[in-house]
């Protein structure tokens, strides 16, 4: 849990990255789970400007009014976001959807955001429950809306794993 690219985790992350390229054990692929509010520093972008060697990705989350309760001008930047897809355009945008049809439409204005922002990821849509019984209740129904809007469909798997458990 967490974010991961809060300043001092960008540095972080550098340094980890650093520690196993001097072992001789460098990942393919590194993959930051973001609900993308958070700028990125200069030498996070330099450090990854400079490596070919791995593929960078970002699992991008923004967090909807309509689901969460979180306003817009405090949980959607474009202007970040455009960042990392300027730094890498392997990645995506992940909703956590309901049934209900203002959160599709929060989620489409939100999209429309990023598209006029050239901002490209794909789209995938997560039925919205942090228990596996509110899963069950959504996730067939979410999953038909977004496979019929043209959006892939992704499962919580964390949530069927280990239901609503802090530190699982």
């Amino acid at each position: 849990g967490g974010e991961p690219l809060l300043r001092s985790s960008q540095t972080a992350s550098i340094d980890i990255l650093r520690y196993f390229e001097n072992i001789s054990n460098t990942p393919r692929s590194v993959t930051y789970e973001t609900n993308g509010t958070v700028e990125l520093i200069e030498e996070f972008k330099n450090f990854w400007n400079q490596k070919s060697i791995y593929e960078l990705f970002f699992s991008i989350s923004p967090k909807l009014f309509s689901v969460s309760g979180e306003k817009q001008v405090d949980a959607i930047f474009p202007e970040i976001i455009k960042q990392y897809y300027e730094l890498s355009n392997r990645g995506h945008l992940k909703f956590v959807l309901g049934r209900d049809s203002e959160q599709w439409e929060e989620m489409e204005e939100v999209i429309n955001i990023f598209r006029k922002n050239s901002i490209e990821y794909p789209v995938y849509i997560m039925p919205v429950g942090s228990l596996e019984e509110d899963q069950k209740d959504v996730a067939k129904e979410v999953a038909e809306m977004a496979i019929s809007k043209g959006y892939n469909v992704s499962a919580r798997v964390h949530v069927y794993l280990f239901g609503n458990v802090i530190g699982a």
